[in-house]
């Protein structure tokens, strides 16, 4: 459930679980299935991408991500919104 338009001109509340927000850099961001919000974003101050869920952490449990690989970004976007 993706729509292609910028994740400024929506709020982050009105997004129902399971549903995802795409920028077209990339950037993503979802309601995960237990309504955690789930966000991949590029790195500004050095390279790479985070992914982070609105959720709270543990030490098995992460609930972030940095990473300089786009595939392993969108996996743990993918695994965090069914995840969490």
């Amino acid at each position: 459930m993706g729509y292609n338009r910028g994740m400024a001109e929506f709020n982050a509340s009105d997004l129902e679980p399971g549903q995802i927000e795409s920028k077209d850099n990339g950037e993503r961001l979802g309601r995960s299935a237990g309504g955690r919000l789930v966000q991949l974003r590029r790195r500004i101050s050095e390279p790479g991408f985070v992914v982070t869920v609105d959720a709270e952490a543990s030490a098995d449990v992460p609930t972030e991500l940095l990473t300089q690989e786009w595939a392993a970004a969108n996996a743990a976007f993918d695994r965090f919104m069914r995840e969490f």
